[in-house]
């Protein structure tokens, strides 16, 4: 399964690189780079699998109209990019599915359990610190929860992705002292979800339990008390660890709670609501292509005060134009209507299939209802647990609702490779950026006029793009 694997590595490679934002957007290029080698060299059936369903021919002019815009934007190699960037990571899950479907639902424990490997090796430096924390009479610093990352919230952001995959994988591995190692992932997951108040991942998982109360009912039963008790066993921990025992050292603990309440007494949107006029203005000014992709922050010729408008829908509105929003509401709505029909093909006594299902369905709600208040689909990070994520689904489902064979021609096989190549050069105008971010090399005079003092990430965590 090299698509799955590489997505796996990539995750685990974020958690454990230290360098923020930038090392994790040259994160994301390698594995393009490297996913496009491998689709180049099994793209027999690439264009069919990506677009032969009617989603998959609403995603394809969902990144036509991406591309037409792309060349009246304001810049248009930064806008080929977002487009190119968010074509690759679809096709990586893609490509992640069709391995995980021909090898059957066998195949995915295998999966959760790289995903709960790579979720441990985030908890080992939190661990360190936190130890040394105690030991040495320090203050616990709220950093210290997401190591490697430039902002606590695009940890959460990863987070959401992760945690209804993580629940699953608790529930479904057969051995028991394995099974107790990712209990104690997913409640430190829990833990550091709750220290970091991160509002948008509990507003998405909870509207994930509730979506899969009133769609699955009786069935979704197993997969939600497993979430309960690992979200308690996180809690506890909270309580103990982050409360208590620095409370027994003489140290200050966090607080999560209170300052949760005070900052959203004070704001309850964060200032989103000023983000989501300025969307919603650009999308009256730009309906049919919008201002270009990734170009939110350029839509009046001026740096606004945030690099995107926190919420997916206005995002593609303003930045795509209406029309590629609705071929991608469309491709979702037609994805999550096959994705809540497959329980038809799932035997009643399947008790781990409805769970899996349950999983599912309750991943892509939390992914979905998140990016309505965040940057979800905009961190590299993040990102790459959302293709991840993808492919699992995409996957487990065609293993349980087969498609019709067939037989791909040459000029299919000719059309893929023709797509993959477009795709990585899309991504090569900023190479040489990468390149200058990889070297730690100092802003530019023009980088730094545009980011004094707070910086933005969109593209590289200096720059509005």
């Amino acid at each position: 399964m090299p698509f799955a694997l590489l997505l796996c590595a990539a995750l685990c490679a974020n958690f454990i690189l230290a360098g923020g934002h930038d090392i994790q957007r040259l994160t994301e290029l390698g594995v393009f780079v490297l996913g496009s080698g491998l689709m180049l060299a099994q793209c027999h059936d690439l264009i069919r699998t990506s677009f032969g369903s009617p989603a998959g021919k609403a995603v394809a002019l969902f990144f036509l109209l991406g591309a037409i815009g792309s060349v009246f934007a304001f810049s248009t190699a930064y806008a080929a990019f977002e487009v190119a960037s968010l074509l690759m990571l679809y096709l990586l899950a893609v490509m992640a599915g069709r391995d995980i479907a021909r090898l059957g639902t066998g195949a995915l424990p295998p999966i959760l359990r790289c995903i709960g490997v790579a979720c441990a090796f985030q908890m080992l430096p939190f661990t360190v610190r936190y130890g040394a924390s105690l030991a040495f009479g320090n203050a616990i610093d709220e950093s210290d929860l997401a190591t490697g990352f430039s902002n606590i919230r695009f940890f959460n952001h990863v987070q959401t992705a992760t945690l209804p995959l993580l629940v699953l994988l608790c529930h479904i591995e057969p051995r028991k002292r394995l099974r107790w190692l990712w209990l104690a992932v997913a409640a430190c997951w829990w833990m550091l979800l709750v220290a970091t108040t991160g509002r948008g991942t509990l507003l998405g998982l909870a509207a994930a339990c509730a979506a899969v109360v009133i769609l699955l009912r009786g069935a979704a039963w197993p997969y939600l008390k497993t979430a309960a008790s690992t979200a308690a066993l996180g809690l506890l921990a909270y309580f103990v660890l982050l409360v208590a025992l620095p409370a027994v050292a003489g140290i200050d603990g966090l607080s999560a709670f209170s300052y949760a309440a005070q900052r959203t007494a004070a704001d309850p949107a964060s200032g989103r609501l000023v983000l989501w006029g300025r969307a919603v203005e650009l999308v009256a000014r730009h309906p049919l292509l919008g201002v270009g992709p990734m170009h939110f922050a350029h839509g009046k010729g001026e740096p606004s005060q945030a690099a995107h408008p926190h919420d997916w829908l206005l995002q593609i509105g303003s930045e795509w134009g209406l029309p590629a929003l609705a071929c991608l509401v469309g491709a979702l709505a037609l994805g999550m209507r096959a994705l809540l029909e497959a329980r038809q093909h799932i035997a009643h006594a399947d008790g781990t299939g409805r769970t899996i299902h349950a999983a599912m369905v309750a991943g892509a709600v939390a992914i979905l209802v998140d990016g309505l208040v965040s940057g979800l689909f905009v961190m590299p990070a993040s990102r790459i647990a959302i293709a991840l994520y993808l492919g699992c689904a995409l996957g487990w489902y065609r293993a349980v609702v087969p498609a019709a064979p067939s037989t791909p021609g040459r000029r299919e096989r000719v059309a893929g490779a023709v797509l993959v190549a477009l795709a990585l050069a899309g991504t090569a105008a900023i190479w040489p950026e990468a390149l200058a971010r990889y070297r730690g090399e100092p802003l530019t005079a023009a980088q730094q006029a545009a980011n004094p003092g707070v910086h933005w990430p969109r593209l590289w965590e200096a720059g509005f793009f």
